[in-house]
């Protein structure tokens, strides 16, 4: 980094390369910086529930390796067999359990980064609550590599529960599965995942070992904890889901880890010649806002939908910016952020990828300049051409 900046180039850095279609193309690309060699763990302490590993190291090594100690990092990330930890962090995302578990912030500790200078700079510690002042970890986290490079990582755990299920319900329409799974989830606080599939969303699911689906849209419930606690939350959302019209057979599987990610998966898997949309927005607010993409987009393919936290994914044969910013004027009383995932370089150029940027552009923008002054860190990827 230090050679880049005396040198003015622009570095990307990349880690398993997943989410590459996130955002606009930088503007400047001079060199990709590979950080996938940074695979070892620092230091573990499984009777503190902390580890601090290197950034390159991906989410589903550190799970089997947490997994020797019944314990492991409550986050979902699509390919989770490629997608390093420095860049899941990056992103900043949660996933479809993002209501119960939240996202990367939420169990970043701490952090080592380094600054566009080649300045080594840490935040946080290794242990809960040990450091006082700014909290960068969670200023990185989400940034898209535009403050720094992620090169270290210290994550709180948590032990493996003692069961964890999953039960999916097919349904007539997406629609009816959507409904089921807002009306489980207010039933069912406690669920650890409650997503609603279209057709096209199930049946590709299940080509990639989601068993249980088939080729009809459907609701797929999950809970865990003691076995009587995962029993009664399950019961719940089912009596719910069952009082919202879905009256098919409750379907389980012991490949509860390979269903899921199969689930996840779909966040990365547009057809070709789609365009991927991303709807985040309060949950009950959701099957409105899904009424009104349904009737701007009548061609959308699959759906995928987190019904306990308002989380939505769509595909689009074809869109244009016009009905875009229509879309985003629309869904903006219902307080639904927009954004586009994947489409052709077209497309991006035409529209704003993120969306308005809101009143924190202006913090966002010095923030940037404090850190990268020279704008060489993926710069133009970001909201607001950050």
């Amino acid at each position: 980094m230090e050679v880049a900046s005396s040198a003015g180039h622009s570095v990307t850095p990349l880690g398993g390369r997943t989410m590459l279609d996130l955002g606009m193309p930088p503007t400047r690309y001079d060199i990709a910086l590979d950080l996938s060699g940074l695979t070892q763990i620092v230091d573990y302490e499984p009777n503190d529930f902390t580890i601090t590993v290197e950034a390159g190291m991906t989410l589903a090594d550190l799970q089997r390796h947490l997994a020797m100690n019944g314990q492991f990092l409550p986050l979902d990330h699509p390919q989770f067999e490629r997608a390093t930890l420095g860049g899941l962090c990056a992103v900043g995302r949660g996933g479809l359990r993002r209501n119960s578990f939240g996202g990367p912030r939420d169990w970043l500790i701490g952090m080592r980064m380094v600054k566009a200078d080649g300045t080594a700079i840490k935040g946080g510690g290794r242990v809960v609550k040990n450091v006082s002042g700014y909290d960068l970890p969670k200023l990185f986290a989400g940034s898209l590599g535009t403050l720094g490079i992620i090169v270290e990582l210290t994550f709180k755990l948590r032990p493996v529960p003692a069961s964890d299920q999953i039960v999916a319900i097919a349904a007539n329409s997406f629609d009816l599965a959507l409904a089921a799974g807002r009306a489980a989830s207010q039933a069912a606080p406690f669920l650890n995942g409650c997503v609603a599939l279209s057709g096209e969303a199930a049946a590709n699911a299940r080509s990639h070992g989601a068993e249980i689906l088939s080729d009809q849209p459907a609701l797929l419930l999950r809970a865990n904890g003691l076995e009587s606690s995962a029993n009664e939350v399950l019961a719940q959302a089912l009596r719910a889901a069952r009082q919202s019209g879905l009256d098919g057979p409750e379907l389980r599987t012991a490949a509860i880890v390979e269903t899921w990610q199969a689930v996840t998966d779909l966040e990365l898997q547009t057809p070709e010649n789609h365009v991927r949309l991303r709807l985040g927005l309060p949950p009950a607010n959701l099957i409105q806002a899904q009424g009104v993409l349904n009737r701007r987009l009548p061609d959308a393919t699959t759906w995928i939908a987190a019904a306990d936290s308002g989380l939505l994914f769509l595909d689009v044969p074809g869109v244009d910016a016009e009905t875009v910013k229509s879309l985003r004027n629309e869904l903006g009383p219902l307080q639904g952020r927009l954004t586009i995932e994947s489409a052709p370089i077209e497309l991006k150029q035409a529209c704003n990828v993120w969306g308005p940027g809101g009143s924190g552009v202006r913090l966002m923008h010095s923030i940037k300049e404090t850190f990268d002054p020279q704008a060489i860190l993926n710069p133009g990827r970001y909201v607001d051409g950050i």
